[in-house]
């Protein structure tokens, strides 16, 4: 996510917030009673592993989840990230002026660009000017920060309280752990799916070239990245050096970030594993089976796959999907798959990162003299975590028929040219549902997702600091981590011998590594 910035100016340093937040004082905390939606029955369940629900159409039935309005015509203030451009302002925003009146409150909602959003959180917080609700992340001073300027949520949401909100007690379990800081819960999550990330493929380019959609071991992949590769035709295999790295290192059953053994974290710069992912990531790029510009910080992965350019696109958002087959659909050869991960020596799947539960974002309560103001923050955030098919869902998502979306003859609804404006307020970083798996018109892509996700999570891996707070990570990791990247892709480009991967593990290590190390161990 974001927010990897100094020190928070205006909370000090130390204080009872950093010394609060310790395995013993959170270990301590009643999480939020877990009571799932049953309104509507998915075609294929969620799964105990982390599979979402799958709906191969829009549910004809559109049940109400809330009963109320949440307000009564009070002022709201909030500012959350935006990847699009910023929509019309409510005067002329038919959307929005809908919205704040099924909320019966007038949300006054900034929206900054995501490469902005951490230098404008750090004004924010120290101009000491905070919205009643915000976007948070893993920011620096962070347990401080929450203790001094947001508002607890025990009293409100622990256990059985969380009942008076049963939207965002559908959220599962494990999301609230991202929220728990000096032994309290100082937040809503944003739950995300546990298959974070789906390495796509263009189905159609690996028919042409008569190679298998599930290569298994390091041997086969290569030779299915030179049969998909022709530099003469502008077509290579692979794109962002980045995403072909995460996808050697589950093949060569690298931690999913960190590993814990016998009670130590290790982190998977410093494995074996992680030195030999590198070593396939060198032979790949000298084969020549990944694109030139591979290694360059702009490099448009999705518009290339979109055009055949490259064949395989790893780690990218499982949410993309649709944007995908959008982009596609121009081009009646496009045939969308997915790819799943076998170990080097091709004998069976390899272990899957899990992603992230909260995907590092959750948002804040700023302190306030009413309670009664916290209450009706919580009941608009209950509002806009509406399950899927439910009608506070189908006017968040997709507003009001007729304007923002038409509904097709099988009942699938579909964003108009005015909603696609409209429509994109960012309120889904302030509050969200539990994904499900789900694609307008494509029944049979609810089915290909489903599947894979089952299969891929049969032998998922997590990451153990995943919950847990680093003021070492929040503050320097975007830095260190940055010069040993570019250390490494030296390395993969044969400017540098493997040998020096050695030196930059050392570096990393001074500089942020064992401290992080230190940070995590205590809170386990």
């Amino acid at each position: 996510m974001f927010l990897g910035m100094g020190s928070l100016a205006g909370c000090g340093n130390g204080g009872a917030g950093r010394q609060g937040n310790s395995a013993a004082s959170n270990s301590k905390v009643v999480l939020p009673a877990y009571i799932p939606y049953t309104g509507l029955t998915p075609d294929l369940p969620a799964t105990a592993d982390g599979v979402e629900a799958a709906f191969r159409r829009f549910p004809k039935e559109r049940p109400r989840a809330v009963a109320d309005k949440p307000g009564n015509g009070e002022t709201i203030t909030g500012m959350s990230q935006t990847y699009y451009a910023v929509p019309p302002g409510v005067g002329s925003n038919s959307y929005w002026a809908g919205l704040n009146d099924r909320l019966g409150v007038d949300l006054k909602l900034q929206m900054v660009a995501t490469a902005d959003y951490a230098q404008k959180f750090a004004t924010t917080i120290a101009g000491n000017d905070l919205p009643d609700v915000m976007q948070l992340g893993a920011a620096a001073n962070l347990p401080l920060l929450l203790e001094k300027r947001f508002t607890r949520l025990d009293d409100h949401l622990a256990g059985d309280a969380i009942k008076k909100y049963p939207n965002l007690a559908n959220i599962p379990t494990q999301h609230w752990k991202g929220t728990v800081f000096n032994g309290g819960i100082y937040g809503i999550p944003i739950p995300r799916g546990a298959v974070s990330v789906y390495h796509y493929i263009r189905q159609d380019l690996f028919e042409a070239a008569g190679v298998s959609p599930e290569p298994k071991g390091l041997a086969e992949l290569t030779e299915t990245a030179k049969a998909l590769t022709d530099p003469k035709a502008r077509r290579w295999a692979f794109g962002s050096w980045g995403g072909v790295r995460e996808y050697l290192l589950m093949m060569n059953k690298a931690p999913n970030g960190w590993r814990e053994e016998g009670g130590r974290l290790v982190h998977q710069f410093e494995t074996e594993e992680y030195k030999q992912g590198i070593a396939d990531l060198a032979q790949l790029w000298a084969a020549g089976v990944m694109h030139p510009d591979a290694f360059s910080d702009q490099f448009p992965a999705k518009n290339l796959f979109t055009a055949g350019t490259i064949a395989i696109n790893c780690f990218d958002g499982y949410l993309g999907w649709r944007q995908y087959i959008q982009n596609g659909a121009a081009d009646e050869k496009f045939k969308l798959a997915l790819m799943p991960v076998y170990t080097r020596d091709g004998s069976e799947l390899a272990p899957w990162f899990r992603g992230y539960i909260t995907n590092l974002s959750i948002t804040g309560l700023k302190k306030q003299s009413d309670p009664k103001k916290i209450e009706l923050i919580l009941r608009m955030l209950n509002w806009l975590a509406a399950p899927f098919g439910t009608e506070e869902y189908v006017y968040r998502i997709y507003g009001e028929e007729g304007v923002d979306h038409t509904v097709s003859r099988d009942g699938d609804p579909e964003l108009t040219q005015t909603g696609l404006t409209n429509t994109v307020l960012p309120i889904r970083y302030l509050s969200d549902a539990p994904a499900v798996i789900y694609q307008p018109g494509r029944p049979q892509d609810a089915d290909m997702q489903y599947s894979y996700q089952k299969k891929v999570l049969a032998k998922g891996t997590a990451n153990p600091t995943v919950g847990l707070f680093s003021d070492t990570h929040a503050s320097k990791n975007t830095a260190v981590e940055k010069a040993f990247n570019d250390g490494v892709k030296e390395i993969v480009q044969g400017r540098k011998p493997i040998g020096t991967l050695d030196d930059l593990v050392k570096t990393w290590r001074s500089s942020a590594g064992d401290a992080m190390r230190r940070d995590y161990e205590g809170q386990l």
